[in-house]
């Protein structure tokens, strides 16, 4: 009886991590950019320049290219690995200077939806607070392996990169029109 009880352990714990473990990903970051508003929600929409301060081309190994009009919801950035597509990040939503809704899709087996949108507030006129909300939801049981092998740790670190290198890029690039001005 003690060893049948045993043996059911495994597969109760299994169906107990699917079922209770959250598959859905939130989580938000803030930062404060030395730059107009207008700049930084510029850097972020033009997938081109997104794609100077992104993390995810080098993380990844991936070559971009562009699709549809750059800056305008529908605009997506095409990741190619070896020559090959393996995914996309669309815009799916602006707000003028306020707000900026991304998805991203890929061939990844891990199968998931993530969101991620840049909030903008204007601290003062050369000061903007950016604020990375992402929400990533799993298929069940998908959400286990991306915990278990640390795809949800590290995306969450390659967002915070993506927000430093948004933060230098910009203030870079502020500071380059002050000096020419």
């Amino acid at each position: 009886m003690e060893l049948a009880l045993i043996a059911m352990l495994p597969p109760v714990v299994v169906l107990g991590l699917i079922r209770f473990v959250p598959n859905v990903i939130r989580y938000s970051e803030k930062i404060v950019v030395n730059a107009p508003m207008q700049q930084v929600y510029d850097n972020i929409r033009f997938q081109e320049r997104l794609m100077q301060w992104s993390a995810w081309p080098e993380a990844t190994g991936a070559t971009c290219s562009l699709e549809h009009e750059d800056g305008m919801v529908g605009a997506r950035t095409v990741f190619f690995n070896q020559g090959k597509r393996f995914g996309h990040q669309e815009i799916i939503g602006l707000e003028v200077n306020r707000r900026i809704a991304l998805t991203k899709v890929s061939d990844s087996p891990l199968k998931h939806v993530p969101y991620l949108t840049f909030a903008l507030r204007q601290l003062s006129r050369t000061q903007t607070e950016v604020t990375l909300d992402f929400v990533n939801t799993y298929q069940r049981p998908f959400h286990i392996p991306a915990r278990l092998f640390g795809i949800v740790r590290w995306t969450h670190e390659l967002q915070i990169k993506d927000l430093e290198g948004l933060k230098l890029f910009s203030e870079r690039r502020f500071s380059e029109r002050e000096v020419a001005a």
